[in-house]
């Protein structure tokens, strides 16, 4: 017996190690063999940025819901699956382990999600809502969007998820040429910080830090690191550069270097409280964490980076 028929599963937890059952064709649990892997997944409510802690508090609960792996015909890096969510604690039970009955034990009781359910993620799926799920840990979970909602012929929905690709971490990269000790030091904890946010899942925290690195780079390239310039003054001053052919070819600067600092830039404003107002969308995780390939793109070509 395997995962793929079950409408309902069993959790015995035992001293050594957990069971996973379900009823065979006399409704008593038994063991399945092979042993199902089914991962904790806590649904991010939206906004994802404010969802998060909640689905991280979740995830260590025994209440989680679970993904239980199932084939995918869209290959990796997808994953289909069947979500079971928790129904109830049961004592008394009695269970089939290979030859034997077993008696009085307590287990918990997950049932698969069905499409008449009135599920958050459901309800947010067909009002055409981005959904998005987070599995592993409260402390290195990953996170998912959901791509595509199925219904399988036991009216059980089957979820195919994208992953949303935080990276492992920053490449390491080498500030000591900047002009100052001071400078040196800030750029340093910015892209420290910007490691910790990615490790964090915090992208808003993300594109930020991105920002922060880029607008210290620039001002130092350009020598207006003592004066006060932000981010949009300096890089308007470089399109003049790039715009006037007298001094296109000896400014030192391309045009990939100036539109990938001035995305970071741009997707930075999104962060705002009041962006999704003016923009009617809010930021997508995986747009705001595009800047860091942004960002490593630019520590590359300046040389701060060899990766």
């Amino acid at each position: 017996m395997d995962i793929s028929g079950v409408t309902e599963l069993y959790l015995l937890q035992r001293s050594r190690v957990p069971l996973w059952l379900a009823p065979d064709s006399l409704c008593t649990p038994t063991v399945l063999n092979p042993q199902p892997q089914l991962i904790r997944a806590a649904y991010v409510l939206s906004p994802v940025a404010d969802g998060m802690p909640t689905a991280k508090a979740q995830l260590t609960t025994d209440q989680c819901p679970l993904f239980a792996p199932t084939s995918c015909p869209d290959g990796p890096p997808y994953r289909s699956g069947l979500i079971f969510a928790f129904d109830k604690e049961m004592g008394g039970m009695s269970w089939q382990d290979g030859p034997h009955i077993r008696h009085g034990d307590r287990m918990r009781l997950y049932r698969p999600t069905k499409e008449q359910e009135p599920w958050m993620w459901m309800q947010d799926w067909r009002n055409q809502r981005p959904c998005y799920f987070l599995t592993g840990t409260g402390g290195d979970g990953a996170l998912w969007r959901m791509f595509r909602l199925d219904t399988d012929a036991f009216h059980r929905t089957v979820v195919t998820l994208a992953p949303v690709l935080f990276s492992a971490g920053c490449p390491r990269a080498d500030f000591s040429k900047l002009s100052t000790r001071s400078l040196i030091v800030e750029v340093e904890e910015q892209y420290a910080e910007l490691s910790r946010a990615i490790a964090a899942h915090s992208y808003r925290e993300v594109v930020t830090k991105a920002k922060n690195v880029v607008e210290a780079l620039v001002s130092e390239k350009l020598g207006t690191v003592a004066r006060r310039h932000d981010l949009h003054q300096d890089l308007e001053h470089v399109k003049e550069l790039l715009d006037d052919a007298k001094s296109r070819k000896s400014c030192g600067w391309t045009d990939l270097e100036y539109h990938l600092a001035n995305k970071i830039r741009l997707v930075h404003g999104q962060t705002h409280p009041k962006s999704p107002v003016q923009t009617g969308r809010p930021l997508r995780p995986e747009f705001a964490l595009s800047t860091v390939e942004d960002l490593i793109e630019l520590l590359r070509i300046w040389g701060f980076s060899e990766i």
